[in-house]
């Protein structure tokens, strides 16, 4: 092998050990992202679920003082 392909060899290896190195840090920051949309989604889901018990607490309130003559409906 000449000194000039051997140079070369050197160079490519160095550049695969970086990109290994770089993508175990893309993993690692992939991994973190979803862990927290994940926890984005369940937060959305509590709060939907808070908001539609309320919501319906909220009508059923309504409709027992409507029948109960508490609140005048005109």
């Amino acid at each position: 092998m000449t000194e000039e392909l051997q140079h070369a060899i050197g160079r490519h290896e160095a550049q695969i050990d970086n990109l290994e190195r770089d993508m175990g840090e893309v993993k690692i920051d992939v991994k973190a992202i979803l862990a927290a949309l994940s926890e984005a989604r369940g937060g959305w889901k509590t709060i939907m679920i808070v908001a539609g018990v309320a919501g319906a607490m909220g009508a059923l309130a309504a409709k027992l003082a409507g029948w109960a003559n508490v609140i005048p409906f005109r």
